[in-house]
């Protein structure tokens, strides 16, 4: 049960750091990052999730 909860631990914080880095990265407007960084910063858990899920959208805009 520990070994699970590590690697669960260790998943969310390299898709947590990805979500950071590709949100600097990705050329969405200055204000509209800064609120994606935010949200990504606030809940690490399901912040990157949703960035990763609407991120087409935002591009595609």
């Amino acid at each position: 049960m520990d070994t699970l909860m590590i690697i669960l631990i260790v998943l969310s914080a390299i898709l947590w750091i990805w979500a950071v880095y590709d949100i600097n990265k990705t050329r969405i407007r200055n204000k509209i990052s800064l609120l994606w960084l935010l949200l990504v910063l606030v809940f690490p858990m399901l912040g990157p999730i949703i960035y990763f899920q609407m991120k087409r959208r935002l591009l595609a805009k």
